[in-house]
């Protein structure tokens, strides 16, 4: 039963932290206003994202790959634009 809650809490975690970033994306594809956003930020965040999904995936972490994923995927989106709109 514990460890149910404790499977819970992570996927529940993984979900907030992918949501988290949508509404920054969201605004920097619509507005493309990127001057406010940090590349030392959004590579910070693609390095490390991308290590822990190879670690989560390594490791058989359901939760640590959902949310790393998808915030690697909208770092990756925004890069994207902040190279685009340079």
């Amino acid at each position: 039963m514990e460890n149910n809650i404790i499977q819970i809490m992570g996927f529940t975690a993984s979900i907030i932290i992918s949501i988290s970033f949508i509404p920054q994306t969201y605004k920097t594809i619509n507005s493309e206003q990127i001057k406010d956003l940090s590349y030392v930020f959004v590579f910070l965040n693609i390095i490390a994202c991308t290590m822990m999904v190879i670690y989560g995936l390594h490791n058989n972490v359901l939760p640590v790959v959902i949310s790393n994923g998808s915030v690697l995927i909208n770092c990756c989106v925004m890069l994207y634009y902040m190279y685009k709109n340079r």
